[in-house]
């Protein structure tokens, strides 16, 4: 989680954010600003989870950041700092929604407690932003298959399906049958079956597009596929139909792209190019499975809401990876495998393999994990072959596992070796005054957070901790061996401030520059 810091002192600006930085939690300070305008622009910039602003600052004010951030951006939480004889602005940033207060001066314990604060805001609001985020796309989904279906839509519904639908290429696919002989399918596994599809060829659509496209369960066995920008249409074509026959064993009959330009096209598409009609018959006859209107329906999983979902949880595996925090993410694996066994057993293989392919697309996203076709087609068969809550449980347990497995390569790949090459990095460039953790991080081709965290575990100190003790062993030499004042052996090791050097050198040493001088210098 990201945080902004808002203060005109620079000392007391930076000793906040080396303080943050030496907490080893899952917040990092991803900008500084002196003034209310400057904050205001950066805000807009790195999209910081809290702002942390002095009151009383040039330019524009704390109160007046704070009101034009919760204007504009009402999830960002906002911490006050403020002076004693300050209070009374206090008590108006808090009607104004700051989330808490700071008094300076604030020492660790304070800066701990607000952060764990502000953390339990975030993921609260994180939470309910996602199931807002669920509900829309199930929302979008049902719209947009009752188009298909020529039932009536609601207009603003429509106008957002306008914007998003018209323009693109429409590929419609049918799965012919859902029960072939070298497969033993039953009516029961069809959810889990489109559910399965649909993850598919999502993937084989992002590889080839470098986009999964917009992608819908219009009835048991009829998805639509949109694309913006659709390029070889035959291999993507090729690529889809290879994929659902090598993972699941079912054929499936793709049309020819073509143009959407409005919605009204729709219904009349659909009919013509896969003759399917409302009552769910098909021209050419019904899918092998012959399901019934009703057990159609039953069949249609929430596609909408369960890839949001899928979504979700890969985008909360990924921010622990990135934050180091890998006893959270171990808590997270057995919170989201007991929430699968606590699922209805209507629905607990579909949420094991939504789960499933989260693991999947976070180790190749995070981890560079590489995709396995055939251990991709393994586990959905293993899955379609668990007739017991035990056996479900296996089955999540190996998921887990290989997940697990892709963790402990990923981090043997990225250990040590990068702890070197950036302190290598830091120890050629530590003059620099905007040399921070996140630069640094680039060259060990880490995030910021888990860099921080690797860093720490390899060496025993905050990278923040290091960088000073690598400046101070320059200033020594500098001190020692050369006629350099204070105030050029500060500039020389990254600091304008000669104070904030000499304070933080007397820290590391024992001695003022000046009596370390007087003391070495021959």
């Amino acid at each position: 989680m990201r945080i902004l810091l808002v203060e005109d002192e620079p000392m007391f600006r930076k000793g906040l954010a080396k303080m943050i930085a030496g907490l080893n939690t899952g917040w990092e300070v991803c900008g500084e600003a002196e003034n209310g305008e400057e904050a205001e622009r950066l805000v807009e910039l790195l999209c910081p989870d809290l702002v942390i602003t002095d009151i009383r600052m040039p330019l524009m004010d704390g109160l007046e950041l704070l009101r034009r951030v919760k204007a504009a951006h009402p999830d960002t939480a906002v911490i006050v700092i403020t002076g004693y004889q300050d209070f009374q602005y206090a008590q108006t940033a808090l009607r104004c929604g700051a989330l808490d207060i700071l008094v300076k001066p604030c020492g660790k314990q304070d800066i701990c407690h607000v952060l764990d604060k502000a953390e339990a805001v975030v993921a609260v609001k994180r939470e309910q932003r996602g199931r807002e985020q669920r509900e829309e796309a199930r929302r979008l989904d049902n719209a947009l298959r009752e188009l298909f279906l020529r039932l009536p839509c609601r207009p603003d519904v429509a106008a957002i399906l306008e914007r998003r639908i018209c323009g693109t290429k429409l590929i419609l696919l049918y799965i012919a049958d859902y029960s072939p002989d070298h497969k033993q399918y039953a009516k029961k596994d069809i959810p889990l079956l489109q559910f399965a599809v649909l993850n598919i060829v999502g993937e084989v659509t992002r590889e080839t597009q470098g986009d999964a496209g917009c992608l819908l369960i219009v009835e048991t066995g009829c998805f639509a596929l949109f694309i913006k920008e659709l390029s070889e249409e035959q291999q993507l074509q090729s690529a889809i139909a290879g994929s659902l026959w090598s993972f699941l064993g079912l054929r499936a009959e793709l049309q020819e792209a073509v143009a959407v330009d409005a919605l009204e096209q729709l219904p009349d598409l659909y009919e013509e190019r896969l003759g399917v009609r409302r009552s769910g018959a098909a021209a050419g006859g019904l899918p092998a499975s012959a399901l019934s209107r009703e057990e159609a329906a039953q069949s249609l999983p929430d596609g909408a809401s369960s890839r949001m979902k899928q979504q979700m949880i890969a985008e909360q595996l990924a921010e622990l990876i990135r934050e180091g925090n890998l006893k959270g993410l171990k808590e997270c694996l057995e919170q989201l495998t007991e929430a699968v066994c606590a699922s209805g057993p209507e629905v607990r293989k579909l949420e094991a393999l939504s789960l499933g392919f989260a693991l999947q697309e976070t180790a190749r996203r995070q981890l560079e994990a590489g995709y396995d076709p055939g251990l991709l087609t393994a586990r959905i068969e293993r899955l379609h072959e668990c007739g017991s809550l035990k056996e479900l449980r296996e089955w999540l347990a190996e998921a887990t596992g290989h997940f697990s497995e892709a963790l402990a390569e990923w981090q043997n790949k990225y250990g040590g070796s990068s702890v070197a090459a950036a302190i290598r990095y830091m120890e050629e460039h530590y003059a620099s005054r905007q040399l921070t953790l996140a630069e640094v991080a680039v060259q060990a081709h880490l995030s910021p957070a888990y860099f921080s965290h690797l860093f720490k575990k390899e060496t025993g100190r905050s990278f923040v901790t290091f960088l000073i003790e690598v400046r101070m062993e320059k200033a020594k030499q500098l001190l020692a061996g050369t006629g350099l004042n204070v105030t050029e052996v500060a500039g020389i090791v990254g600091y304008d401030l000669p104070n904030y050097f000499a304070k933080l050198f007397k820290q590391y040493s024992g001695l003022t520059p000046k009596e370390y001088r007087k003391r070495h210098q021959s």
